[in-house]
Parts: C-alpha cells; structure tokens; sequence
C-alpha cells in the first residue's frame, strides 16, 4: 500500500501530465481534458461540465493493419470517437482513449473540435 506522502507526490506528478482547457467554437462552450502518459492519451470532450460520454479505445495501426477502434461505452457518437481516436492514434503511435459527450455534434464541428485539440493541446506534449 502506497504511503501518503507516496500519494502526494503522485498527484503532483499527475498536475504534470493533466491538461484542462475551455475552448469556444461558434459561441458554444466546450471543456477538453488530456491526460498523456509514455504509451497512451485520455481524451475527454464535453459541453459545460465533465461528463463521461461515448468511450473508445483506439489502436495505432501498423504496416499491415490500419488503426483500429473498441467501442465501450455509448453508440450516440460512435463514428465521431472513432474519427478522433484513430487520427491521433495514427499521427501519435499511441493508444488513444476519448470520451465524447456533446449533444448535438456535426462533422463540421467534429473538425474545428480536432483543429483546436491538434493545434492547442497536443502542441504542449511536445514542449
């Protein structure tokens, strides 16, 4: 069993690794929280507050096989999780976990959502 001290220093490690952010597409609020970890990326999308919404798991592909997608919760935005996931599974190497909970989602904004996370949010995984 891990210490409290032991915890502390994990949760301060966590603030590290956690990005929140508040982003506004059409005059519409959206929050985006990104976890990143050595092999894998915790994305999750959602109007006003946090809400867990439709949850994939996507793989990266490989020289014989294209990126992949596990659907585990929620069929509302199937298509709109998968198209996230596997862009940045494939553009990252990494696994690709996202949350998506947004009621009334278009491809176009599905598209200024992906524009907004690649330029703002993934550029700070770089730094």
């Amino acid at each position: 069993m891990q210490s409290y001290l032991g915890k502390a220093k994990l949760l301060e490690t966590m603030g590290d690794i956690t990005i929140t952010e508040k982003i506004e597409i059409d005059d519409q609020n959206y929050g985006i929280t990104v976890v990143f970890l050595e092999n894998a990326i915790s994305l999750f999308i959602y109007e006003e507050s946090p809400i867990f919404g439709t949850f994939s798991v996507s793989v990266p592909g490989t020289s014989i096989m294209q990126a992949s997608t596990l659907y585990i919760t929620g069929s509302k935005n199937e298509q709109f999780v998968r198209v996230i996931g596997e862009r940045l599974a494939t553009k990252l190497q990494k696994l690709v976990l996202v949350s998506l909970n947004i009621q009334d989602i278009s491809s176009d904004l599905l598209m200024k959502i992906m524009n907004k996370i690649e330029s703002d949010v993934l550029e700070k995984e770089e730094e």
